[in-house]
């Protein structure tokens, strides 16, 4: 089966079945220099720097993705990429793999026997869609939502117009922690463009006021992300996110989803304790997250 090199955005597989390998993503992205690798049944995108390569940089993840289910031969498409890799004086290429819940990339085992190592493994956390996740939650989460409630924090589904005021918003709550928000207003105007029917916000408003707001990307039929979350400092003490992620459960669970996938709850392997509890009382689990190193 012969191998697709694609060196222009605009020469990528259309169709490929998730938001983020979608050509719109890609075109909204900025890329050292981009290529792409495909054959009827595989797909995975590349940036190369001078002497590496990452399969993706400022993505939730890359990896090889897998364009046909059935698929059983993987490991002839990785060798010729890495050998046309290694042609272009490539000496490293760094996988950032999604966790186990998004079913349609390569696995870890295939990996290992193309001799990738495994570099570090993140703490990925999701919750799971089902009727029973009230039953999950800690006692401590199902007071501070009476409480959310009682004192008229309201949840809602934010416009599509509404955009710019959320991307100021999470840039105000980043800069609060002295963070800087990692995508700008253009290039979420862009992926909102490209991918409209992708992106959704969602806010909790007090009394006219935005306490907490999340920006969820709806990656496969099944998994949507909790992409862009905050919360206002001068709500903080009220945990509003609690109300948030409630509401953003009841949505997608109502539209037939499968998981909310709340990201990695660690750095480079190494936890982060108070988010990993706080994901942990909201009756999210965990599943690996893992970066795979080659040289070349």
């Amino acid at each position: 089966m012969s191998l697709n090199i694609h060196t222009s955005i605009d020469e990528i597989p259309e169709n490929l079945r998730l938001a983020y390998f979608q050509k719109g993503y890609f075109q909204s992205q900025v890329y050292t220099q981009f290529i792409g690798y495909s054959n009827e049944d595989l797909f995975i995108p590349i940036d190369i720097t001078p002497e590496n390569a990452i399969s993706i940089p400022r993505s939730p993840f890359g990896s090889f993705f897998r364009r046909n289910l059935e698929i059983n031969e993987e490991r002839e498409f990785i060798e010729e990429i890495l050998a046309d890799l290694k042609s272009r004086a490539v000496k490293t290429l760094e996988i950032h793999h999604p966790s186990l819940i998004y079913s349609s990339f390569t696995s870890h085992q295939t990996l290992e026997e193309t001799n990738f190592s495994l570099a570090f493994t993140d703490i990925n956390q999701h919750i799971e869609l089902s009727e029973k996740w009230e039953d999950s939650i800690h006692n401590m989460q199902k007071r501070k939502l009476d409480s959310l409630r009682s004192d008229a924090f309201i949840f809602r589904k934010m416009e599509s117009t509404e955009f710019e005021t959320a991307h100021k918003f999470l840039s105000v709550c980043r800069q609060a922690q002295g963070l800087q928000i990692n995508i700008s207003w253009e290039q979420l105007k862009s992926l909102n463009a490209r991918l409209p029917a992708v992106y959704d916000c969602f806010g909790v408003f007090r009394e006219g006021k935005i306490s907490a707001l999340c920006i969820a990307a709806k990656v496969t039929s099944e998994v949507v992300y909790y992409y862009l979350p905050a919360t206002s400092p001068m709500f903080r003490d009220k945990s509003p996110m609690v109300l948030l992620i409630a509401g953003m459960v009841d949505h997608y669970r109502n539209k037939g989803y499968k998981q909310l996938d709340l990201g990695v709850s660690s750095f480079l392997g190494k936890p982060q304790e108070t988010l990993k509890i706080f994901k942990e009382r909201m009756g999210a689990l965990e599943t690996g997250k893992p970066t795979f190193m080659k040289s070349l």
